[in-house]
């Protein structure tokens, strides 16, 4: 007999497996000795700011099994559109003023942690629920 996972398991699971992949890129930069956290916090910031009040608006309007529905049309998106992005950018060459693609993504990844924890810790539940 499978017994189902909670719904915070999955989602710590979610974010610890799909963690690596910052991780390594966070060790890239650290190899490279060009750790720029000043464009980390920024990408971070920005990510937070954009993500948060999306994450927060579908939750409170649609229902779970849409929302996971949703959710798997935009990672497929997200699939499709970043090795397209890279592709382009990496055959027409990349502006100087844009980070590198490994501060992009540890950026993004500490940003969805931190509006994650934020609406754990800082949203009042009866905003955070659907009912």
């Amino acid at each position: 007999m499978i017994r189902s996972l909670s719904p915070r398991l999955r989602q710590f699971l979610v974010f610890a497996l799909v963690g690596l992949f910052p991780f390594l890129s966070l060790l890239r930069l650290m190899e490279d000795s060009s750790i720029q956290w000043v464009s980390i916090a920024g990408v971070g910031v920005a990510t937070a700011v954009l993500v948060g009040p999306v994450v927060w608006f579908m939750r409170a309007r649609f229902s779970e099994q849409r929302r996971e529905r949703l959710t798997l049309v935009a990672f497929g998106v997200a699939m499709i559109f970043i090795p397209i992005t890279l592709g382009l950018s990496l055959a027409f060459g990349v502006p100087p003023f844009i980070p590198s693609f490994d501060v992009l993504i540890v950026g993004s990844y500490v940003g969805c942690l931190f509006a994650l924890i934020a609406e754990q810790t800082i949203i009042p539940e009866r905003l955070r629920d659907v009912k």
